[in-house]
């Protein structure tokens, strides 16, 4: 992996409250060790209620007013579990299943679902491209994919982008099977799987981190918060059948206090 590029840690800092509960976390892209400003991500809390897109849901609705957004222009995703990426705007809603989006529409707002998954937010700081993907470790690569259109249809080069990955179920806690963790290590490097007494553990982050380095991306910031330990975060694993599918938004998301 290159040496050039710059790792950003950090963690969940929650500026949206509600009936004095956080529920929603932003944050910006950095490149050079700078924020970027206007793009910016988040993420909602537990607190905020299960996020799947549905037309209908109250708690989407209700989180896209309180952060001052038009839920008509907050676009979201029947999710599969897949590598495909959509472009959209703001007269290209996205009509088909997929796990991903990118616009150069500052206009719209994008959104994927997640509740342990890994998202990955990507900007192109010149031409203020940008897109979000829903990456599980069946869709790990999706990443790549989402680069992959921004070139097609932008000219970004990976250099100028900027990478956000977002939070998910760690290393510390996501344990698999040994036929999962081989299929993983195979793939994305033995550094992707842990091993501890016998038991695996798959590394989103790592092998994430990883694809996007080998891509020519050169400012990762990665959230060290884990899915599953951090109570404040939906997770599958943690809470069962009746998990919370949290909102992982890209765009231009007022920044004051609602």
């Amino acid at each position: 992996m290159s040496k050039d590029a710059n790792i950003y840690p950090f963690s969940l800092e929650y500026n949206k409250y509600k009936d004095g509960k956080p529920f929603f976390a932003s944050f910006p892209f950095i490149a050079d060790n700078s924020p970027i400003a206007e793009i910016t991500c988040g993420i909602s809390s537990i607190f905020a209620g299960d996020m799947k897109n549905e037309s209908n849901n109250t708690n989407r609705l209700a989180l896209f007013t309180d952060l001052g957004l038009n839920p008509a222009k907050v676009y979201g995703l029947k999710q599969i579990h897949s590598r495909s990426v959509l472009t959209v705007s703001g007269n290209n809603p996205p009509l088909a299943e997929a796990d991903g989006m990118v616009t150069q529409d500052c206009g719209i707002v994008l959104s994927v679902t997640i509740a342990d998954c890994l998202p990955v937010f990507l900007l192109d700081v010149k031409s203020k491209a940008f897109g979000v993907v829903h990456s599980g470790w069946k869709g790990t690569g999706i990443a790549i994919d989402a680069v992959n259109l921004m070139k097609k249809n932008w000219g970004t080069d990976p250099c100028d982008i900027a990478a956000i990955l977002g939070p998910c179920i760690g290393a510390c806690c996501y344990k698999v099977d040994a036929e999962r963790a081989l299929f993983f290590k195979n793939e994305f490097g033995s550094e992707s799987v842990r091993e501890e007494n016998e038991t695996f553990y798959l590394d989103l982050k790592t092998a994430n981190v990883k694809l996007l380095i080998e891509a020519g991306i050169k400012n990762i910031s990665v959230c060290e918060n884990c899915t599953f330990t951090d109570d404040r975060l939906g997770s599958f694993r943690r809470e069962g059948n009746n998990f919370t599918r949290m909102a992982a938004l890209a765009g231009i998301i007022p920044q004051s206090s609602p």
